[in-house]
């Protein structure tokens, strides 16, 4: 499955997105587990968002205006 979704993400940043949305759900799951949040695709997608944005700042030159457009471009 994590095959065919990189082959269909097919960018070159496929396996940060990857850790990032994990890290994402990671922190969600303690939010909710350990400090009594709700939950919230919302709350995530904005992690998540905020996560990819501070990665920009460490990304590689090549690769930093790609990233950028497709964080745009989230929903």
């Amino acid at each position: 499955m994590i095959r065919e979704a990189k082959i269909l993400f097919d960018k070159n940043f496929f396996r940060e997105v990857m850790i990032l949305a994990c890290w994402c759900i990671w922190t969600h799951r303690n939010g909710i587990i350990f400090d009594h949040q709700a939950r919230s695709i919302d709350r995530w997608m904005q992690c998540f968002k905020v996560e990819v944005h501070k990665t920009l700042h460490r990304c590689k030159p090549a690769l930093k205006l790609e990233l950028n457009v497709w964080l745009c471009n989230l929903v």
